[in-house]
């Protein structure tokens, strides 16, 4: 059976746009795990599901292939919900899409789910069409956004009898991921005491419309840190006035680069002047990187209580001391971080000032020289630290057959010399081979840009190479 380009463009987002119609962040998705269970049986599949909602289901193979070794598909079902309009809630909002230039995305208003919504996809456009194929283990995944915790919980009969797994979570046409690096989320807190607001000038500080993206994929193009612009703005006005904050938050999720924070202060004398010079130097000194951003600031309303001294001066020191972006490049893949930090997010909750933020390794030992350095400065400033989650690294399969397959079949219909890679991702192989360590895993993708944030979109014409290429696959496994 044989497809046109256009043919599989439709019938992958034909499958995709059910899912932007059922919110799925991360710690949402039984609703559209419900849909794929649904969809699963009615390919007659056996499925199994467990607590978390994670979905395993076996599909027989056809004629000729059905004593084949079983092959896995796999993609994760939760996405990071990023707003960008105003009337966006990720608990209840569709995505809506549209297409320009060849490109799907939101048009700004939210993130698209093409992480990994767009692997989902494709495997529910390859289960629709009658195609030659061996036995598949078909693996739908939730929480990967939040550390790999469904591939972490998934019991290991998941993998068991498998001999090779696809995970569609790549971001590139022109990669061939065959290792991974682990990550570490940390969460540090301190107790938010507050005092009367004194006597002074109100002011909301706003930093917008920064590129953000992803904080592995990403943390390499020098894309600025909205949260370090807010800290680098207030230490600077420090130096002209007093001034007490009464709010400070920014930022989305562990693992993306924050593109917004806002912070309101009362300051003891009139800083418009000076804030807007140093704002416009911030801008100036990014523009190359993030050339939308945007800083106002304006009266506003004068708060009932400020921070006390102590929260502040804290804060402002962690932001000016916190490792945050690329720590050292890998030492025998050109290109390639090996370590890196991204201080994602702060924000109040439940009486505490709090910040997340997620250490990417290839390296152990420089994972620990982050954390030691995180909780060293952290602990000076009065935060205390946790580990949220954590996931190792997948070691690197570059010379495996799968690999070697791959690579071929990628030179047959894609243009352009695969990269293979080991990503600077965290990505589900890792636990997955630590399940079942005689498992050869590869990572695949379709071009997708601005991840984990209201900018994402997919490039429609990278759907028929990688088609093709697991059509031909699935035909023809040689490999096994």
């Amino acid at each position: 059976m044989s497809f046109t380009d256009q043919e599989m463009i439709d019938g992958v987002l034909a499958a995709f746009y059910p899912l932007c119609a059922i919110p799925h962040g991360s710690g949402q998705e039984q609703a559209l795990a419900d849909y794929l269970e649904r969809k699963l049986r009615d390919w007659n599949a056996s499925v199994q599901r467990d607590a978390m909602h994670n979905l395993w289901a076996d599909v027989p193979g056809t004629a000729g292939l059905e004593n084949a070794p079983r092959i896995a598909l796999q993609a994760h079902i939760d996405m990071v919900c990023a707003a960008g309009a105003p009337d966006y809630d990720a608990a209840s909002s569709p995505i809506e899409t549209r297409i320009v230039d060849g490109w799907l995305s939101t048009g700004g208003r939210s993130s698209l789910g093409a992480d990994c919504g767009a692997g989902v996809a494709l495997i529910l456009w390859l289960l629709e069409q009658e195609i030659p194929h061996p036995p598949l283990r078909i693996l739908f995944t939730v929480q990967e956004e939040t550390g790999l915790n469904g591939a972490r919980e998934i019991d290991a009969q998941s993998v068991q009898g498998v001999t090779e797994l696809i995970n569609l979570d790549g971001f590139s046409s022109q990669r061939i991921l065959v290792g991974a690096a682990g990550g570490t989320r940390e969460h540090y807190a301190r107790a938010l005491e507050t005092v009367p607001s004194p006597a002074g000038k109100p002011y909301r500080i706003t930093i917008s419309g920064l590129t953000g993206g992803h904080s592995g994929f990403d943390i390499d193009k020098r894309r600025g840190n909205a949260i370090l612009w807010m800290g680098e703005l207030l230490r600077r006005l420090q130096t002209k006035t007093p001034f007490a904050i009464a709010s400070l938050a920014g930022g989305q999720a562990f693992n993306a680069i924050a593109y917004e924070c806002q912070a309101e202060i009362v300051t003891a004398v009139s800083i418009e002047q000076e804030a807007v010079a140093f704002a416009q130097e911030i801008q100036d000194r990014h523009a190359a990187t993030n050339p939308q951003a945007k800083i106002t600031i304006e009266p506003c309303e004068m708060p009932e209580r400020v921070w006390a001294g102590s929260v502040t001066s804290g804060l402002l020191t962690l932001l000016g001391g916190f490792a945050d972006g690329v720590y050292a490049m890998h030492p025998e893949l050109p290109g390639v971080v090996s370590d890196s930090s991204n201080l994602g997010r702060v924000y109040e909750q439940d009486g505490a000032l709090c910040l997340d933020a997620m250490i990417r390794f290839m390296d152990p030992q420089a994972e620990m020289a982050l954390r030691q350095s995180h909780q060293l400065v952290a602990g000076m400033c009065g935060f205390a630290r946790t580990v949220r989650t954590r996931y190792p690294a997948w070691p690197a399969q570059p010379q495996s057959a799968l690999a070697e397959r791959m690579r071929q079949l990628h030179e047959q219909y894609v243009s352009g010399e695969p990269q293979i890679v080991a990503q600077h991702v965290g990505l589900e192989p890792s636990y997955f081979y630590a399940k079942n360590p005689n498992l050869a895993c590869v990572g695949l993708g379709m071009d997708i840009e601005g991840c984990h944030s209201p900018e994402e979109r997919w490039r429609l014409d990278s759907i028929p190479p990688l088609a093709k290429m697991l059509l031909e696959y699935l035909a023809r496994p040689a490999a096994n």
